[in-house]
């Protein structure tokens, strides 16, 4: 390219969609020149790789690379694109472009690490330089564990051990290099592997790896309904890195009202898709002044159950399908496609589960408080299993990530990491009573959602709720003893 050819590196940005604070980003820069890679990657047949992004995501994705793409332009940088397999793409792309290093920031599900442990023996093999950088979390999961323990697998002890550490100083954005003349671009775009950012299929309404049933029922909704709530990529991410007071302000109080729009910061598509990083976070939770220090500590617990999550995703290879209570493999879900229907279309008769499957169709997203107890009517009430909500958020949540999606899903069926010797059960009806007492939430969402049912066309007929919800408790709860006793 230009002044000093003989340092020329390859970045492979993954879920870290920024220029700011951006370890692997900033080091290539200090070496000499730069070219960024994003790929849409494949899971191989034997397992490795990412989790395939699901609709809601790839949406996101696509914006925000968009966004990435002008944003490494004004640094002087050139953001070529490909899709497949990772393990062909990075050696191929690293020898086209006759880079000597290849850096990126580390991912930590099992399958992901296998992958990039591949490449990065391949790319030595080849004499290629390889450093991978901390960035995505606050704590690497390598250096925290129990006394005579292996890890930690229930969140308070994990927080204690970890909520004093000293995580590093956010960086700022690299220097600008030497833009690529019109030859260089070109000839990048003459390699076989590259591609427009707009041909990567990441619109597309099919084939999002998250099974066929969610996969058949989330055509490309999020362009007229997601896309009005979101403005994604790193632009936008740091304006509302700028208004995290606002999120914190009262954050203990009102994190679980759903109705208020202030409740939460909303920031956390940007943590999933790395437009943000969690030093910059922590940072500037921290920085802010006019915000109660009971807020502050609650949001930044918040942070840290993420953190967390990837802990146990870390050491947990098979998280994403298999309980991390072994005992609940055995648990009787029932197989109940009508139900599952009415849960995914939010047509199931209780007000505040389909107002919260309404407000995840519409923008993607989902107040917390809701997603426990849409998640618990489904794993409780309709004893259907798990892993059928789990794909479900996969594929319709902005924010859905391998490590909190499940984890979470986990926890709410009483199948995870829990200290808790009982087995919860969240009555929605009275989550919305204490939380959304007004009917705020629910009126502002209700009939909105796949199933298009308001409360008052539900009143008539057959519109009834599907599960009384007194019964189907105790049959919940049977169901568990039944489990317990079985696994003497």
């Amino acid at each position: 390219m230009s002044h000093d050819r003989d340092s020329l590196t390859l970045v492979w940005f993954r879920d870290d969609l920024r220029v700011e604070d951006h370890e692997a980003l900033t080091a290539a820069c200090g070496d000499g020149q730069v070219i960024g890679l994003w790929i849409r990657e494949c899971r191989s047949d034997d397992g490795l790789g990412p989790r395939p992004l699901g609709g809601a995501a790839r949406w996101w994705a696509h914006e925000s690379l968009r966004v990435l793409e002008t944003e490494l332009a004004q640094l002087g940088i050139p953001l070529l694109f490909a899709a497949g397999s990772a393990a062909d793409i990075v050696p191929q792309a690293a020898a086209d472009l006759k880079v000597d290093a290849v850096r990126w920031s580390r991912r930590y599900a099992p399958a992901a690490r296998r992958l990039d442990a591949q490449i990065k023996t391949d790319l030595a093999d080849a004499g290629r330089a390889v450093h991978s950088h901390t960035g995505a979390l606050l704590v690497e999961p390598w250096t925290v564990s129990p006394q005579g323990g292996d890890f930690y697998k229930v969140f308070t002890p994990f927080f204690n051990a970890v909520r004093d550490r000293s995580v590093g100083d956010s960086l700022p954005a690299p220097r600008t290099q030497s833009s690529p003349t019109k030859a260089q671009r070109q000839a990048f775009a003459g390699h076989s592997w590259v591609r427009d950012l707009d041909d990567l299929g990441l619109l597309d309404g099919t084939d999002t790896g998250s099974g066929s049933f969610a996969s058949a029922r989330t055509p490309q909704w999020w362009r007229t309904t997601v896309a009005g709530h979101w403005n994604p990529g790193c632009r936008e991410a740091a304006r509302e890195l700028d208004c995290l007071s606002d999120g914190l302000d009262g954050y203990a109080d009102s994190h679980d009202v759903p109705a208020d729009p202030d409740s939460t910061s909303g920031l956390s598509p940007r943590l999933r898709f790395g437009e943000l990083s969690p030093r910059q976070l922590l940072a500037a939770a921290l920085d802010i002044p006019e915000v109660r220090d009971d807020d502050r500590q609650a949001w930044i617990r918040q942070l840290y159950w993420r953190e967390f999550s990837w802990h146990l995703t870390y050491h947990l290879p098979a998280v994403e399908s298999e309980p991390m209570r072994p005992e609940f493999a055995s648990f009787p879900y029932e197989d109940d496609p009508e139900a599952l229907d009415h849960w995914c279309s939010g047509t199931t008769g209780i007000d505040l589960v389909d107002a919260g499957m309404a407000q995840l169709w519409q923008t993607g997203w989902m107040h917390n408080r809701v997603r426990m107890a849409t998640a618990s009517f489904l794993t409780k009430n309709l004893l259907l299993h798990w892993w059928h909500g789990e794909q479900w958020f996969w594929d319709t949540l902005v924010d859905a990530d391998e490590a909190n999606n499940p984890v979470s899903w986990q926890w709410v069926a009483g199948c995870g990491a829990d200290a808790a010797p009982y087995f919860r059960i969240f009555n929605p009806e009275r989550q919305r009573e204490r939380f959304d007492p007004d009917y705020e939430y629910v009126g502002r969402w209700l009939g909105r959602g796949p199933g298009g049912l308001t409360r008052a066309e539900r009143s008539q007929g057959d519109r009834e709720p599907i599960v009384d919800l007194k019964a189907s408790r105790q049959a919940a709860l049977a169901a568990y003893d039944r489990m317990k006793s079985e696994a003497k």
